[in-house]
């Protein structure tokens, strides 16, 4: 199967809203509550995206992972930090998402998304990146730490009615 990587754009996010919620459902089915979960909106994600692609920051990337008759099966998008605080672990940028279904795990689909994104992100001069993931999330973590990323703070918060802890990942852009 040939899963091709491409930038996002407007028109697909309805794609990545679905695959939003379908990748937390699937990715989270163990962390968090059926409550939670079932909380989650295919529309509520489409039009988060759509005010988000609706401001374009040249500095971040949108790249989605499509499957060859056009169905997005992943995405991932990163940019300059300051979502949470002032950066993670003293970073520049911040990877904002990284989804795909299970269906297309463990075949370097996620791997893709996220060099692109790094790429993108150090051909500006950006020399760090930083993630938050769920401290459950064990494959997740591997995945990371596989990649080069060293895990650093912890915070807790309340998802949904649900107290998580996420953890903080550090990249080094350089040499990328």
């Amino acid at each position: 199967m040939t899963i091709r990587i491409r930038d996002g754009s407007e028109a697909d996010v309805d794609g990545i809203a679905r695959v939003h919620v379908q990748g937390w459902r699937e990715s989270y089915v163990e962390f968090l509550t059926p409550e939670a979960l079932a909380g989650l909106s295919v529309e509520e994600r489409a039009a988060m995206w759509r005010g988000i692609l609706a401001k374009p920051d040249p500095q971040a990337r949108l790249l989605v992972a499509e499957m060859p008759e056009g169905e997005i099966v992943g995405f991932g998008r990163g940019g300059p930090a300051g979502r949470k605080g002032p950066g993670l672990l003293g970073t520049e940028t911040e990877i904002y998402a990284l989804y795909l279904l299970d269906r297309v795990k463990r075949q370097g689909v996620g791997r893709r998304l996220l060099a692109g994104i790094f790429e993108h992100l150090a051909a500006q001069g950006f020399r760090s990146a930083g993630l938050w993931v769920l401290k459950e999330n064990a494959p997740a973590r591997r995945f990371y730490e596989a990649l080069g990323g060293a895990a650093g703070p912890e915070q807790s918060f309340d998802l949904r009615g649900q107290q998580v802890t996420e953890v903080a990942y550090r990249f080094d852009l350089t040499g990328r």
